[in-house]
């Protein structure tokens, strides 16, 4: 008999797996039922469709239990469930996107941006694939791509960027959600990152988010890297203009749930000036940048999410051999996170980080030579409970934050008194509390339009002191004034509020939504700038005081999936309105002779501007496209100098099995900046406005399990001789990448 009954059980199990599933689609706010949700069985070409009434039937004969069932709509987050849960289970509450964040650039599963749980606002995800295909030297130039992007290179090699025509110290530049800008000037050289590792990148555009803390004043780019394995081993070289040389290796280990990968970059080129007769006048550059991930899943009965170790070393040395400029530097994070359910806390953002940056520089100018010395370390935690009730969702966090910066600045000047500080120590301590509230409302009769109100606050509080003055040997004790006793001491405390509404509707292959964003923001002289007060006469000094913002955005977003047109499968379009005013805008300045700026509050300012962005995939992914374009205008050139305030791209890429061919066409408009002469004023550079094209192919190979890849990028093909202070701006590059992995 007990045979019998446990042959029958057996039957009973297998003709339950053998057969079909059914259930319903709903969407999870409005209970409204799901038509047109794609239905797959991951590794196979099996899939089905939802009817107009929500319902499914799924054939799983053919699968086993363990197989993983994917529910994909456009305008829902996706879910992905195994057979054996989905027969206990069969019906299924998709949680609808706010905005797509770029979904046509979607290749597999992709990370979920952090700032989805933000305010509504202008975001771009490039995926790592995107950096493979166009064999772009590093991240800055694949940054580039974008319309609302700018890159700046400076004299000294370091690429920084300039988001919908802000500053770079406007900018705030993350890995995996660590802060990487230096902390005394706000800064981080993008030809370090190393994209070996890279899952994604995500492009924060604005001033509206209040998870980073108030830096981000023009815009945010988190680095993503992977948490899966790709592969066990990986190298790569690449060489090209500049007599530029870069290799790469890249180490992946997966056990069980733990995931480890260790990359190394290291590399260096030179650039010539041009009319100069010296043969080893020029730019001289070498890097090293190490990175270590290790992620870990968490799967216990009571703690559920991802446990991340994120640690990066970067090494540079910089030399102008014509202006006898060096700049030494070393720049370290190590960070750690969990993000995920911690308990009877529920679920919570948690992360601790160390950062540390030490720089030596050696800066010429016209009497004499400044040898300086920055150290900087700084600790900071955070922690972020969320609470969801479907209609009603709530963040709430604290950043917790203490920066030390040490300076030495010893001058040999030639006919200039030796005043002011030669070293000192500046402390910073930092606490801010914001929370973001999220209301949904019921949709309507049929469930299809939201509107959703979010709000968010935050107030934070800076503290800072100096000790351990030393002055230059002429200082005169007592003639310093007020603004100099007062720099390096201050107490700031300043409130953030936003607010932000959205109307988002979704139906069988389209999903669109429409944003009006605004409220105010604010930017804290960092401790670099507070110590440019002390490089100027005293009859000249302004104590700093922090900027103020006001902002607005409105915005489109528009995905559709055509069924007129078979070969294209997915459309998409973005576009914005925004204006900033700026309230004690900081600018920084140059007194003639000296490669130190100084900065100072000029008053107001105002920025307003267009961007639009339409995108389209096509032929099962193979081809890809995408027009864009950003128009600004701005008040005070003097402010935002060098900021193109026009910019028009084009792009296409084609893919098949083992071979890939893109190009992008662009035009820039003028750059205009602004040079302070003392006792004159300020004096207008321009560099004129000009187009270009770059040219790009890859070439895949596959020996078993070995595979390789030949890359060509090809920079400005078209010839420009745009120089500016005798080094070549838009000057032809041309980029030969060579890898392998298994």
């Amino acid at each position: 008999m007990k045979k019998t009954y446990f042959l029958q059980l057996f039957l009973f199990i297998g003709i339950g797996f053998g057969q079909e599933i059914s259930g319903s689609i709903k969407d999870k706010l409005t209970d409204a039922p799901l038509n047109g949700v794609n239905i797959t069985i991951e590794n196979s070409d099996y899939g089905v469709s939802s009817n107009k009434s929500g319902l499914y039937t799924l054939d799983i004969s053919p699968f086993e239990k363990e197989h993983k069932v994917k529910f994909q709509h456009i305008g829902y987050d996706d879910v992905t469930i195994s057979i054996e849960t989905l027969n206990q289970s069969p019906n299924i509450r998709l949680k609808p996107r706010v905005l797509q964040f770029e979904a046509i650039e979607s290749s597999g599963e992709k990370r979920k941006a952090a700032i989805e749980k933000d305010l509504p606002q202008s975001v771009s995800i490039i995926q790592a694939e995107a950096f493979e295909l166009r064999a772009f030297v590093d991240m800055g130039d694949l940054l580039a791509t974008d319309e609302s992007i700018q890159i700046e290179e400076s004299l000294s090699g370091r690429k920084t960027i300039s988001i919908r025509g802000g500053n770079a110290n406007d900018v705030l530049v993350l890995y995996n959600g660590f802060r990487l800008n230096r902390p005394y000037d706000n800064v981080f050289d993008l030809s370090l990152v190393d994209m070996q590792n890279v899952e994604q990148i995500e492009i924060v555009k604005g001033g509206h988010s209040i998870l980073y803390g108030p830096d981000a004043f023009s815009g945010v780019v988190n680095i993503v890297p992977k948490n899966t394995q790709d592969k066990h081993m990986g190298f790569s070289q690449q060489f090209g203009t500049y007599d530029s040389g870069f290799w790469n290796v890249n180490g992946q280990v997966q056990f069980k749930d733990t995931f480890l990968s260790l990359s190394n970059k290291k590399g260096a080129y030179k650039r010539i000036f041009e009319d100069n007769n010296l043969e080893d006048s020029g730019l001289y550059s070498d890097l090293n940048h190490l990175t270590l991930d290790i992620n870990n899943q968490i799967n216990g009965n009571k703690i559920t999410g991802n446990l991340e170790f994120n640690i990066t070393r970067d090494k540079q040395t910089f030399q102008n051999t014509r202006d006898f400029n060096t700049i030494k530097s070393t720049n370290d994070l190590m960070g750690s996170q969990f993000n995920g359910v911690l308990g009877f806390l529920g679920e919570m953002d948690i992360s601790l980080a160390k950062h540390k940056i030490s720089e030596v520089q050696g800066l010429n100018s016209l009497a004499g030579m400044v040898s300086r010395n920055l150290d900087h370390n700084s600790q900071k935690i955070e922690a972020r409970k969320y609470i969801d009730f479907n209609r009603f969702e709530w963040m709430i966090g604290a950043q917790m934050e203490n920066s030390v910066l040490e300076f030495w600045d010893d001058r040999k000047l030639t006919n200039v008194n030796q005043i002011g500080l030669k070293g000192a120590t500046l402390n910073r301590n930092q606490l801010g509390i914001a929370t973001v509230l999220k209301l949904h409302s019921t949709g309507d009769d049929e469930g299809r339009w939201l509107t959703d109100l979010d709000v968010s606050y935050r107030q934070d509080r800076v503290n800072d002191f100096k000790t351990n003055l030393v002055y230059r040997e002429d200082h005169l004790g007592g003639a310093e004034d007020v603004s100099f006793m007062k720099f390096g001491d201050n107490t700031w405390q300043n409130n953030i509020f936003k607010i932000s509404t959205i109307a988002s509707r979704r139906s069988p292959g389209q999903t669109m939504a429409y944003w009006v964003t605004t409220g105010n923001n604010i930017k804290f002289p960092t401790l670099q700038q507070q110590i440019s007060l002390t490089d100027i006469p005293i009859d000249q000094q302004r104590a700093l005081i922090p900027e103020k913002m006001k902002s607005l955005e409105i915005g489109v977003n528009i995905v559709k999936q055509p069924d007129d047109i078979p070969t294209i499968e997915q459309i998409e379009f973005q576009g914005s309105f925004f204006r900033n005013d700026y309230i004690d805008k900081m600018r920084v300045t140059y007194l003639l002779g000296m490669p130190v700026g100084y900065y100072e509050n000029i008053g107001h300012a105002n920025m307003m501007g267009f961007e639009g962005k339409i995108k389209l995939k096509a032929y099962e992914g193979r081809v890809l496209g995408d027009m864009a374009f950003s128009k600004y205008d701005v008040s005070d050139l003097s402010a935002f100098p060098f900021k193109s305030t026009f910019k028009v791209t084009a792009s296409m890429t084609a893919k098949w099995k083992y071979f890939s061919i893109g190009s992008r066409w662009f035009q820039e408009g003028e750059q205009v900046g602004m040079i302070h002469v003392p006792d004159v004023g300020f004096n207008e550079i321009e560099l004129p406005s000009f187009s270009n094209y770059d040219i790009y192919w890859t070439l895949k190979i596959k020996i078993g399990p070995i595979k390789g890849q030949l890359a060509y990028s090809g920079r400005n093909l078209k010839e420009n001789k745009t120089s500016l202070d005798g080094l070549l701006l838009r000057d032809t590059r041309e980029y030969y990448t060579f890898s392998t992995e298994f």
